[in-house]
């Protein structure tokens, strides 16, 4: 896989997600009015609610999964894609769905060429509905992306 994804940017990628999302052992709703549970999952209609951690933990790894997948789908995945910036797109995915980051046009346009432009991704991903909602989250990831162009990642 397309950028160098390994175990170290997985498990980097899923502190994030887990860090932005908190965790809730119980139902609650959401700033959106959805029932939400775990590590910011929706619950969806007629869907069993977890009573336990691990319960939570093995929905994160289904919805990690479906936001990767969803990630994949959205970038091409150049030679050049920094692997922190598909970790940045992946957490977008989980919080947004695939659908919701497939509007940002300009900001995968900056991602999707042969040498990606972080400077302006992170500027496209504060020009959006998601950074007003999530003003903190958003501004934190979009300075995560625009390090990416100036600082050297181990």
């Amino acid at each position: 896989m397309k950028p160098e994804w390994d175990a170290y940017h997985i498990a980097i990628t899923k502190t994030h997600i887990k860090s932005e999302e908190g965790y809730k052992l119980e139902a609650y709703k959401c700033t959106e009015g959805y029932l939400t549970g775990g590590y910011g999952h929706r619950i969806m209609d007629g869907e069993a609610i977890p009573s336990t951690k691990k319960g939570w933990v093995e929905i994160f790894e289904k919805d990690y999964s479906k936001a990767e997948n969803g990630a994949q789908e959205l970038l091409m995945l150049s030679e050049n894609l920094h692997p922190n910036a598909f970790g940045i797109v992946i957490e977008m995915c989980y919080q947004m769905g695939s659908f919701g980051v497939s509007k940002f046009k300009k900001f995968l346009a900056a991602l999707n060429q042969e040498e990606p432009d972080y400077v302006e991704a992170s500027k496209e991903m504060l020009d959006s509905k998601w950074a007003k909602q999530t003003p903190n989250r958003a501004n934190r990831m979009s300075e995560r992306m625009a390090e990416i162009a100036t600082k050297i990642f181990g």
